[in-house]
């Protein structure tokens, strides 16, 4: 029973090995490794599982055009497989055919197993005869080749097939296992021997550099100092120019506060000097002439009817005067220019200064019923700011023609949309860049939310909403 078990031991060994050995398609290692399974549920004697191993292996498409060994391989295990199951309905057929396909390719360590294989079947079916013509022809491919283990289990086969030679083929075959016995020993000996030698010579060898690893990590150690004190120093002066950024944009907040202020106090004067005009036009010149009409039309002019008609004619011509003065007085007096204008034509100045330069298309819309001065001077700035970081991200990089710009005001909120018919980019895969930070930081200080939406050869469209308290 032990030696049947080492011949079995044996094939598998054998199998799993030898395929794997010959695999040059990568895209078969897989089913090199299921059949290798098949082969471990096969000894374990659980053979439905092997089966299933073994067909998941050739169910591949084309396998038999792609590696026809592995192909005869896995047939020749199925059948095989279906054998020590006690199964023996088409076994020899499949058997016969790896067979056959070993054969035609020269596949020698393969048909020795076949022939084994053969051989055990007409054991069970009682023809000896064709059972040891089988098992001598796996002996002489074993020998062929020169496959040792090949050989022990011909050998062994042969002890149970050729019941006359049976004593001779053991012989044979217990003189070859303790003949290899002995070789493994000395193998094991030597390799021992050159382990006990390694060992000293690694032992010397660790003395010998243990200077050498002092050396390396002392340099190590300096290197690691030096580039700490080389960092730390980048640092600082990174550090100090976030520092003069800082201090820099905190000046261009305050300037920018003075321009929108200065700005007021303009549009405030403008504003005075049209209700001055207006009420002098009114109050004044109104008043003279409405004066002089009315002396005009008491005097009796006495002369022909010609003279009397002309002076009817230039009192109309005065009370038209009059009129004219009065609805350019009350115009003067609406606030066309009033506050709620002032940071908007702002935005425009700007949104106007920068697409010319670069030749931009633009559409700038805002919301008539923002009154800008209920509105902090943070968001104007951040808005301001915002806007002038986006608008030269479209000059430089999007290559667009048009640019369209809204601020909106809803539900207490402030809107502020810029959309370019530009090239586009991956929002998840472009590493964003100083001016996208400062945009998100921006927002991020008016409590606000930022979103951008972008698709290749489409354009950009960027939306940033916050609230105004």
């Amino acid at each position: 029973m032990e030696l049947e078990e080492f011949d079995r031991a044996g094939f598998y060994h054998n199998e799993a090995l030898g395929y794997l050995s010959r695999v040059k398609d990568e895209r078969l290692y897989r089913q090199g490794s299921l059949n290798n399974l098949g082969l471990i549920y096969r000894k374990q004697k659980n053979y439905d599982k092997a089966i299933e191993y073994f067909n998941e292996a050739l169910n591949i498409v084309d396998l038999k055009k792609r590696s026809i060994s592995l192909y005869s391989i896995l047939i020749d295990n199925i059948a095989y497989t279906k054998f020590l199951r006690g199964d023996s309905l088409s076994v020899e057929n499949e058997l016969l055919i790896s067979h056959k396909i070993r054969d035609s390719v020269q596949d020698m360590s393969g048909l020795g197993i076949s022939k084994r294989h053969l051989s055990e079947l007409k054991v069970s079916q009682k023809d000896t005869l064709a059972a040891n013509i089988y098992a001598q022809d796996a002996l002489n491919l074993a020998n062929h080749v020169d496959n040792n283990r090949d050989k022990l289990a011909s050998l062994l086969l042969l002890s149970k097939v050729d019941e006359k030679n049976s004593k001779k083929y053991l012989k044979e075959y217990v003189h070859l296992n303790d003949s290899l016995q002995i070789a493994d020993r000395k193998t094991r000996n030597k390799f021992t021997r050159i382990k006990f030698e390694t060992d000293e010579y690694i032992e010397e060898t660790e003395k010998l550099s243990q200077q050498n690893i002092f050396i390396v990590v002392g340099s190590i150690l300096s290197i690691l100092i030096i580039l700490f004190a080389y960092l730390m120093r980048v640092q600082r002066s990174k550090n100090k120019e976030l520092l003069f950024e800082k201090e820099q944009q905190k000046a261009n907040e305050e300037i920018f506060s003075l321009m929108i202020k200065q700005q007021s106090k303009l549009e405030e004067g403008r504003l005075k000097e049209r209700h001055r005009i207006s009420e002098d036009l009114h109050d004044g010149v109104l008043g003279k002439i409405f004066g002089t009409r009315l002396g005009l039309g008491f005097l009796e002019i006495k002369g022909n009817k010609e003279t009397v008609e002309k002076q009817k004619f230039y009192i109309e011509e005065l009370q038209n005067i009059e009129k004219e003065i009065r609805t350019i007085s009350h115009e003067l007096k609406n606030e066309i220019l009033s506050s709620k204008e002032d940071f908007s034509k702002i935005i425009e100045d700007l949104i106007e200064k920068k697409c010319t330069l670069s030749g931009l298309n633009y559409e700038y819309n805002c919301d008539n019923n923002i009154y800008w001065d209920n509105i902090t001077d943070t968001i104007k700035i951040n808005f301001y700011r915002i806007l002038q970081e986006a608008i030269q991200n479209i000059i430089k990089y999007a290559n667009a023609s048009n640019v369209e710009i809204w601020i909106k005001h809803t539900n207490e909120h402030l809107e502020l949309i810029i959309k370019d018919n530009g090239i586009g980019f991956n929002v998840h895969e472009t590493r964003k860049g100083i001016g996208l930070k400062n945009m998100e930081s921006r927002t991020e200080k008016l409590n606000g939310s930022l979103e951008i939406n972008s698709l290749k050869n489409i354009g950009t469209t960027i939306y940033i909403i916050c609230p105004l308290n």
